[in-house]
């Protein structure tokens, strides 16, 4: 991940990786194994991710908000927080 990568970028290229990898793997053509990486729940989640509404942020501020979300869903309820 690069500093100023948006969190499109960051999944694309998360998602190109896998499809290399694969294609190395498997001796198939690039474009057969990222049909196959788009097809798994985490490509297709990743996928989600490169389109949807954060696509244009900052990947590092998406990934701290992401953080902080998580970490306050998992407050007891009534803690100040």
């Amino acid at each position: 991940m690069q500093p100023e990568q948006t969190v499109s970028e960051m999944a694309l290229e998360v998602l190109e990786r896998q499809a290399k990898a694969l294609a190395e793997r498997s001796g198939r053509p690039l474009k057969e194994a990222l049909v196959e990486v788009l097809n798994t729940e985490s490509g297709g989640l990743l996928s989600e991710l490169a389109e949807g509404p954060h696509r244009s942020e900052k990947a590092r501020r998406w990934q701290a908000d992401l953080l902080n979300e998580r970490f306050e869903q998992r407050l007891p309820q009534g803690v100040p927080g």
